[in-house]
C-alpha cells in the first residue's frame, strides 16, 4: 500500500517534467535582465544622468530672451507750458509697445562650467556603472535561484533512491517477521524509517514548487509558470585567483561607483573654488519703445536700436564662506577616499574567501563521491547479509541513514562549488560574460 501511495506521489513530478519546457540559466538571465524591476530602474536613471550631462546645465551657454509689452491707459491731463499754452483734457488715451531681444551670457565664471560639465560626465558615467551593477547582482540572484532548484532536484532523486533501499529493508523485515524469525519492532522502525523518506520527499517537492516561484519573480513572469531546469550544475573549471583579485580591483562595479564619486567630489571642489575668481557676463540687447499719446505735449515717443554691454564682478570678501566650504569638500574627498580603499580591502577580502569555498566545496565533492561509492557497495552488501539474518536491522539502517546523509553532502558540496564560482566571477565583474 506505501509503495502505491509513493508511485502515486511521484508520478506528477514524472509528467512535469515531460510537458514543462525547459528553461536554461541562459535563458533565465536574459528574462531577468529585460524585465526585471530593479533593471529597468537602473536603465531610466543611467538615461536620465546621460541626459543631464550637456554643456546647457553646466552653464557654458547663453541666455536669449524675447519680451514684449503692450499697453493701454485712459488719463486727465492737464498741462500749463511755458508759452502761456494751457494743455487740458480728460480721457486722454495713451497707446504704449515696448518690445525687446535680450542675450546675456557669463563667458568666464572662474572656469566653473568646465568643472560642472566634468561632473555631470562622471555622474553619466556612474550611472551607467550603477546599471552594470545592479544587472550583476541580478544575474548573479538569478543565477543562484536556478542553481537551487537544480540542487533541490538532485535532492529529490537522492530520496528516492534512499525510498529504495528502505523500501526494500521493510520487505525483508516484513517477510523475517511473518514467519517469526524477527521481532515486530524491526518492521516498525523499518516503516517508520520509510515514512520519513516519503515525508522528506514532498517537502522537498513543495521546496522545488517555491524555488520555482521565486526564480519567476526574478524573471518578472507569472509566479505560477511552468518550466524545468537543467538536471546538473555546470562542469567546475578551474580558477585563476591573481587573475580575478586584479579585474575586481579594475572593474568591480561597486570599486567603480566609489571611484566615480570620488571624482565627482573632486570637480564639486573646482566649482566651490571657482566662486573666488572674477566673473564676466556678456549683454546684448535690442528694444523698441513706441509711445503714443492722445494729448499732451508729446504726441509720439518712438525709439530703437540695439546696446551691448559687459559685466565683471570680482568677489571681495564672503565671510570665509568659501574657505570653509573647501574644507568640508576636503573631508568629504579624504572620506571617500578611505572609503574607496575599504571597499578594495572588503573586496580581495570576500574574494579570497569565496575562492576558499569554492576549491574547499571542490575537494569535498571529490571525497564524497569516493565515499558514496564505498557506501552503495557496502549498502547492497548489507542488505545480502540482512535476508541471511548475518546483520541486525540496526545495522542496515545505520548503512542506508550513511548513504542518505552522502548523497546530500555531495549534493550541498555540488551546490556550494557553483555558488562560491559564482560568486567570484560577481566580485570581478565578469558573471554577465
Amino acid at each position: 500500500m506505501n509503495c502505491k501511495l509513493f508511485l502515486l506521489l511521484c508520478l506528477p513530478i514524472g509528467l512535469s517534467a515531460q510537458q514543462t519546457p525547459r528553461l536554461t540559466l541562459k535563458e533565465a538571465i536574459q528574462l531577468a535582465i529585460q524585465n526585471n524591476f530593479s533593471v529597468t530602474i537602473a536603465k531610466n536613471d543611467a538615461e536620465a544622468a546621460a541626459l543631464n550631462n550637456n554643456w546647457a546645465n553646466a552653464g557654458a551657454l547663453p541666455q536669449i530672451s524675447i519680451t514684449a509689452t503692450k499697453g493701454l491707459a485712459s488719463n486727465n491731463i492737464q498741462q500749463d507750458l511755458a508759452n502761456g499754452t494751457i494743455i487740458k483734457r480728460n480721457n486722454a488715451a495713451t497707446n504704449t509697445l515696448n518690445g525687446g531681444l535680450a542675450v546675456s551670457w557669463r563667458f568666464f565664471d572662474g572656469w566653473r562650467m568646465y568643472a560642472t560639465k566634468n561632473r555631470l560626465a562622471e555622474m553619466e558615467k556612474m550611472g551607467q556603472t550603477q546599471f552594470t551593477r545592479i544587472s550583476n547582482e541580478t544575474i548573479y540572484n538569478v543565477t543562484l535561484g536556478y542553481y537551487n532548484i537544480i540542487r533541490l532536484k538532485q535532492q529529490y532523486t537522492a530520496i528516492k533512491e534512499a525510498i529504495n533501499l528502505f523500501t526494500e529493508r521493510r520487505k525483508i523485515a516484513d517477510a523475517r517477521f511473518t514467519v517469526g524469525t524477527s521481532a515486530k519492532t524491526d518492521l516498525l522502525q523499518a516503516q517508520v524509517d520509510l515514512n520519513e523518506q516519503q515525508s522528506n520527499l514532498l517537502n522537498t517537492e513543495n521546496d522545488i514548487a517555491r524555488a520555482k516561484t521565486t526564480l519567476n519573480v526574478w524573471m518578472v513572469r507569472d509566479p505560477a509558470t511552468a518550466f524545468d531546469t537543467e538536471d546538473s550544475f555546470a562542469t567546475e573549471q578551474p580558477v585563476n585567483i591573481t587573475a580575478l583579485q586584479q579585474k575586481a580591483a579594475q572593474q568591480n562595479p561597486e570599486v567603480l561607483v566609489a571611484q566615480h564619486e570620488l571624482a565627482i567630489l573632486l570637480q564639486t571642489k573646482k566649482e566651490i573654488n571657482a566662486q573666488r575668481l572674477p566673473t564676466a557676463t556678456l549683454n546684448g540687447n535690442y528694444n523698441f519703445l513706441r509711445n503714443k499719446n492722445a494729448a499732451g505735449f508729446t504726441l509720439l515717443n518712438q525709439t530703437y536700436g540695439p546696446s551691448a554691454s559687459i559685466g565683471i564682478s570680482i568677489p571681495i570678501f564672503t565671510g570665509g564662506l568659501v574657505r570653509r566650504q573647501l574644507q568640508v569638500a576636503d573631508i568629504n574627498i579624504k572620506n571617500q577616499q578611505l572609503a574607496t580603499q575599504q571597499l578594495k580591502n572588503q573586496l580581495l577580502g570576500n574574494l579570497t574567501n569565496a575562492y576558499l569555498n569554492y576549491t574547499n566545496a571542490l575537494k569535498l565533492v571529490s571525497i564524497e563521491d569516493k565515499n558514496l561509492e564505498l557506501i552503495k557497495e557496502n549498502n547492497t552488501i548489507n542488505l545480502e547479509r540482512f535476508r541471511l539474518l548475518s546483520i541486525t536491522s540496526t545495522d542496515l539502517r545505520q548503512g542506508q541513514v550513511n548513504f542518505t546523509e552522502a548523497q546530500t553532502r555531495r549534493i550541498n558540496a555540488r551546490f556550494q562549488a557553483a555558488v562560491a564560482g559564482a560568486e567570484m566571477y560577481l566580485l570581478a565583474g565578469e558573471i554577465n560574460q
